[in-house]
């Protein structure tokens, strides 16, 4: 019983009520003997209490019910007539019912009572008032029903062989009903009870309300002890009480995944596969409304890994790999957030099959799709109408799915990302809020406009120094960046992306937000915090990150379609602050893919470990090319009248010194075009000192997926590199230092 405790208790929980009801039942039909859909109500009721004892083992039960079965059906029928004895015997079943479900709370099993008179007493009612005609026309109906009987004498004797404890004295076996069983109470079912889920939806948003109050008080200053007393301990007891009411809400999603490995098997049977489920996590809670907002998405992606990922049989054995496919689902906890992983060891998705069909389909040029890298050209799948199935069958390949996936799991907060390996398999992670009520949350200040930030999403907070001392904002093919720890993260400027006001200038000053979305870090550049005095929690903010519990309200459509907004919040001073939508504000700045980490001679030998990244850039002709990574030292965005000609060649002020540019398309021996408005500079660091390489483009970082083919190089070329799929010409930076005419170092 130990491994099913958790169904057992909700077993003897429902049984329960299943025993209160017929008691209710029993008494209304004696006043009504010829209420059908009264009598029909009592014969589902304990065939329910049959049907779960036998899942759970339960002979003895099983066969005391199987034989109060057999009488209400001969009721029901009318076979027989309602009397005295008839009752009697139904009333003694259920107080015998009552005994054998104490004795499973106690102690796991179904106790030592005797029960074979009462079956036989339930046998011979079900035989009353039959005449040798209605026994001649249906003999065996009359008849005792003989396996439930034989059933009971089973377990009764193998009772009696096991222990040597004296007989059961004669009223545990028979009770009657005026003397009620001793005892009969289940302790599960005291212990328990069941709420509609709308009350407890309720009882969250009083609760709510009751945090928006709290959040009042306390932002009423006082030197007041006494008052400050009470403050702190409103504080205590309301934090409390919202971790109780969302406890209330919050169900193992074993509910959910209880019912993948019939989805499962039944699907493999008609499609001729061999699919083993293997589960993980399934005690991992979620809140019950998320359980069922999940519960379509979920299906749809266990069946698209068994349609279209898993092979079958003899595809599989011909690959090396085992007959049967493996499916995975697992779910656990992540930074406030529940993630649900389906995995299988299929034959993976085709990334040029899918670059082809989205060209095809008219959903990008062939130019811009030959630019993608591996997981942009996977986002296509989620597009309505989208496909890459050969063959359309009875349970997918029609496109029609998961663009629904996507936008029920983002409508609840949610993520859905995709990762595949070719030949290997596809791993498809759903991210989902814990709960959608009450969150913590930090408080930020924009243009004098308060706004919320989901703290999961929060990873630390930089703070820009007016004498650019510390960490400071960089330019990126027109996209700011800031160097984190050697790593270069695109930044949003949050005043200017909402139209707060304008920005004239890259500033130097304020806070930058760390955040991380769906894989992809950036920052938000905003003025400040809220000041708070204390965390979500009452105790003091760890590391200077203030946060504070906000209650989520929601929108009206009209600012619900701008996309950068989830909800709203009501603050401790009654303002409204919006809560910020940071996947649909990721998806509208549309910012660069970028990465970067310090030279080796700045980190002591951090660069060793990018020998084969490089960073990819595209010139003013329309070449793509590449630099190794690790002589990256910065990069930067200037105007064209930021350049100034020193000795035959352009150099562009940085800092106390000047650092000498080299156009790349002049460096291959390509037309130079008009300096823009606007110029990307690969700054690189070089025996002779840094030097900057103007490009028209910064595209990406990748990894090096071929060796280097030198037998194409050239003139300022190393040779050619598969990089993100598409041949990429790399530089030669030996040819760039010799182009300059002179030695960088003394002027850098």
């Amino acid at each position: 019983m130990n491994d099913n405790r958790e169904f057992v208790e909700e077993f003897l929980v429902e049984s329960s009520e299943n025993l209160d009801q017929l008691d209710r039942d029993l008494l209304a039909l004696e006043q009504a003997p010829g209420d059908p859909e009264r009598l029909a109500s009592i014969f589902r009721t304990v065939h329910t209490i049959k049907g779960n004892s036998g899942f759970f083992g339960f002979s003895k039960l099983g066969a005391l019910t199987h034989s109060g079965e057999h009488l209400l059906g001969r009721l029901r029928d009318g076979k027989i007539t309602l009397n005295d004895r008839v009752t009697g015997s139904l009333y003694s079943m259920v107080d015998a019912v009552r005994l054998i479900l104490q004795s499973i709370e106690t102690n796991g099993t179904e106790g030592e009572g005797d029960f074979r008179d009462l079956a036989q007493s339930l046998s011979a009612a079900a035989a009353d008032g039959e005449t040798p005609t209605d026994m001649s026309h249906e003999p065996a109906a009359a008849a005792p029903p003989p396996a439930a009987v034989e059933a009971i004498d089973t377990v009764a004797t193998a009772s009696e062989t096991a222990s040597a404890a004296p007989e059961p004295p004669p009223a545990a076996s028979a009770p009657t009903p005026v003397t009620p069983a001793q005892g009969s109470t289940v302790t599960a079912s005291e212990s328990s009870i069941r709420v509609d889920v709308s009350l407890l939806a309720s009882i969250l948003d009083l609760v709510g309300e009751l945090v928006l109050a709290r959040n009042q008080l306390r932002s009423i200053e006082t030197e007041d002890p006494a008052v400050q007393a009470v403050s702190h301990r409103i504080n205590a007891v309301t934090n409390a009480l919202q971790e109780t009411a969302v406890k209330t809400r919050m169900q193992p999603i074993d509910h959910l995944f209880s019912k993948f490995p019939r989805t499962v098997r039944d699907l493999a049977v008609s499609l001729g596969k061999e699919v083993q489920l293997v589960v993980d996590g399934a005690d991992t809670e979620l809140d019950r409304t998320l359980i069922e907002s999940i519960r379509d998405p979920l299906t749809h992606l266990i069946r698209n890994a068994i349609d279209h990922g898993i092979e079958s049989p003899a595809v599989r054995q011909a690959a090396g790999k085992p007959r049967a496919g493996r499916l995975l689902l697992r779910a656990f906890n992540e930074s406030g957030q529940v993630t649900i992983e389906i995995e299988d060891d299929g034959r993976g998705i085709d990334i040029e099959a899918a670059r082809t069909k989205a060209i095809a389909k008219g959903l990008i040029t062939p130019e811009a799709a030959s630019l993608l890298s591996a997981d942009d050209v996977l986002q296509f799948i989620f597009q309505p109408g989208f496909s890459t199935a050969t063959a359309v069958t009875n349970v997918s390949g029609r496109g029609v799915g998961m663009d629904v996936v996507k936008s029920n799991i983002e409508a609840i907060g949610g993520t859905v990302d995709l990762h595949t390996h070719p030949g290997k398999g596809t791993t498809i992670r759903v991210r989902v809020p814990l709960t959608l009520a009450i969150m913590p949350a930090l408080i930020v200040s924009c243009a004098q406009k308060l706004l919320s930030i989901p703290q999961a999403a929060v990873g630390e907070l930089i703070s820009l120094r007016p004498d650019r001392s510390g960490p400071r904002i960089e330019g990126l093919d027109g996209a700011p960046v800031i160097r984190v720890r050697g790593k270069l993260v695109p930044v949003v400027f949050l005043d200017e992306f909402l139209g707060l006001r304008d920005r004239t200038a890259c500033r130097h000053e304020g806070t930058v937000v760390l955040l991380r979305v769906d894989d992809r870090e950036f920052g938000l550049v905003i003025d400040g915090l809220r000041t708070v005095e204390s965390a979500a929690d009452g105790r003091p903010a760890a590391e200077g990150v203030s946060l504070t519990t906000i209650v989520v309200k929601p929108i009206g459509p009209l600012l619900s379609q701008i996309g950068v907004y989830a909800g709203a919040t009501v603050l401790g001073d009654g303002g409204v602050s919006l809560i910020l939508d940071l996947r649909g504000l990721l998806r509208m700045a549309d910012l660069p893919v970028v990465e970067q980490v310090e030279s080796a001679d700045e980190t002591g030998g951090a660069g060793e470990d990018l020998a084969d990244r490089y960073l990819i850039c595209r010139t003013g002709t329309g070449r793509r090319v590449a630099v190794p990574l690790h002589n990256v030292t910065r990069l930067e965005s200037v105007t064209a009248a930021d350049l100034q000609p020193v000795a035959g060649r352009q150099v562009v002020r940085r800092g106390s010194g000047f650092t000498p540019v080299v156009d790349v398309d002049s460096l291959l021996g390509g037309l130079v075009h008009p300096p823009q408005d606007s110029l990307q500079l690969v700054v690189l660091g070089t025996p002779r000192g840094s030097i900057g390489l103007a490009v028209q483009q910064i595209v990406d970082v990748a990894a090096a997926e071929s060796p280097l083919q030198t037998d194409i190089a050239a003139t300022g070329l190393l040779g050619s590199l598969s990089l993100g799929g598409i041949a990429t010409e790399v530089l030669d930076l030996a040819t760039t230092v010799s182009a300059l005419p002179f030695d960088s170092s003394a002027i850098s």
